[in-house]
C-alpha cells in the first residue's frame, strides 16, 4: 500500500497518547447593586432606589479538596436549547429579544440585546430562585461576548455565564470580586441561538458543537485531543471569515486535522469544508484530494496560505511538505515536495513534485 495513504491508517489504529469530573464549588454571591449601571430589583421585580451594595456568600465550597474528594463529586448533565424555547419571553422588557439563557442551582440569568441589534447582547438579568431578588446590568459601551463566554461589568464585579462546548463540556456562571475572589456555579440549563445552546457567534464552538452534522472528523476525532498537539482553533481572515482548525486525534508524533470557513451569515452560519490536493507515491506520483490532512500544519493568517510538514514514519527520513493559499472558498496547492524512500538518510529540502 502506498505510503501517504497507510500514514492515516496508521495513525487511526495506533495508540493515541494522553480526570475525574469535579463538582464546581457550589458557591454564589446574591446579587448586589455595584455603579450606576446596576439596579438592585425586589422578589416583585421592581427596582430599589435607595438599594446598597452588598455581597452576601451563600455557600463556600473548599478550593482546596484533594483528587480524592474530587473525583467521588458527580458532574450533573446540562440540558442544552434553542433560545426560542424560553418559557418567559417576557423577561427581557419592551424592544428587547432574549440572547441566551443560563440557569444553576440557585439562580436564572437572562441575556438580552437590542429587538434593533438582536446579535450584540446588552442585558445581564438574573433572579435569584429563592424569590430574594435579583440583578440587571447594561453593557453601555463595550461587548459582553468575549469568544465562548458572555461577561459583564459591573464596577469592578465582573459577571460571567459560560456556553457549553466540547472543550468545556462543564460550563459556569461567574462571579469575579475587585479582590480577584471567584464564585462559581454550574450551568444546569443553557439556551442560546444555535439548535444545541452554543453559540453561532463563536466559530470553533459552533463547528465543534454541530461537528457530526457537519460530517468534520467523522471516520475519528477524539475530544480529550482537541486541547492537545497543535489542537483546534480558529483563524481570523475578516470580520466575518474564519478559517477553523480542527484536530482530529493526535497520534505519536503529529495530528490528523481537517479544516472549514466559518462565514458569518443570517440566520445560521455558514460553513464549508476545505478539501487538499497531495500526491501519491507513484510512476509518476499520482494527484489525490482528501478532506483531511496529517502532519504540523501552520497556518498565516496575513498571506492567508498554509504549509503542512508530514512524517511517513517517526524518523523523519521521509516525507513531504506542502504548501496551500486560501483563494475565495478553496485551498489551492501551490508546492508539493516528497521524499518517499525511507531509507534513513536525511536531505534538508526534499524533492519538488508540484508544480
Amino acid at each position: 500500500m502506498l505510503r501517504q495513504i497507510s500514514l492515516i491508517s496508521t495513525m487511526i489504529t495506533m495508540v493515541l497518547l494522553g480526570c475525574a469530573n469535579q463538582d464546581p464549588p457550589n458557591s454564589a454571591v446574591t446579587n448586589a447593586t455595584i455603579g450606576s449601571t446596576a439596579q438592585a430589583v425586589s422578589p416583585t421585580g421592581s427596582p430599589k432606589a435607595d438599594s446598597k451594595p452588598q455581597s452576601t456568600v451563600v455557600k463556600v465550597t473548599d478550593t482546596k479538596k484533594t483528587a480524592a474528594q474530587a473525583s467521588a463529586n458527580k458532574t450533573k448533565a446540562i440540558a442544552t436549547g434553542n433560545i426560542a424555547d424560553l418559557p418567559d419571553k417576557e423577561i427581557c422588557g419592551n424592544n428587547r429579544v432574549a440572547y441566551a439563557h443560563g440557569e444553576t442551582s440557585s439562580f436564572l440569568v437572562y441575556i438580552c440585546a437590542d429587538a434593533s441589534t438582536p446579535d450584540l447582547p446588552r442585558y445581564y438579568i438574573s433572579r435569584n430562585k429563592d424569590g430574594s431578588g435579583g440583578l440587571e446590568i447594561e453593557a453601555k459601551d463595550y461587548n459582553p461576548q468575549k469568544s465562548d463566554v458572555i461577561e459583564f461589568n459591573n464596577g469592578g464585579y465582573l459577571y460571567a455565564i459560560e456556553a457549553p462546548t466540547s472543550q468545556n463540556p462543564e460550563p459556569v456562571m461567574r462571579v469575579t470580586f475587585p479582590n480577584g475572589k471567584v464564585n462559581e456555579e454550574q450551568l444546569l440549563k443553557y439556551l442560546a441561538s444555535g439548535k444545541d445552546g452554543s453559540s453561532n457567534n463563536d466559530p470553533l464552538a459552533y463547528v465543534l458543537a454541530n461537528r457530526e452534522k457537519l460530517g468534520i472528523c467523522k471516520d475519528d476525532f477524539r475530544a480529550t485531543d482537541t486541547n492537545s498537539g497543535m489542537g483546534s482553533r480558529a483563524f481570523k481572515l475578516t470580520d466575518k471569515r474564519y478559517l477553523v482548525q480542527v484536530q482530529c486525534f493526535l497520534a505519536a508524533y503529529q495530528g490528523a486535522f481537517e479544516y472549514v470557513l466559518w462565514i458569518d451569515e443570517s440566520p445560521q452560519p455558514r460553513v464549508i469544508p476545505m478539501e487538499f490536493d497531495s500526491f501519491q507515491e507513484g510512476t509518476p506520483p499520482k494527484r489525490i484530494t482528501s478532506r483531511s490532512i496529517a502532519g504540523m500544519p501552520r497556518v498565516n493568517v496575513r498571506s492567508k496560505t498554509m504549509t503542512n510538514f508530514t512524517k511517513f514514519r517517526g524518523l523523519g527520513d521521509c516525507g513531504s511538505s506542502a504548501l496551500y493559499k486560501l483563494e475565495g472558498d478553496r485551498m489551492v496547492l501551490q508546492e508539493y515536495r516528497a521524499k518517499y524512500e525511507c531509507d534513513g538518510k536525511y536531505v534538508q529540502d526534499f524533492p519538488v513534485i508540484y508544480p
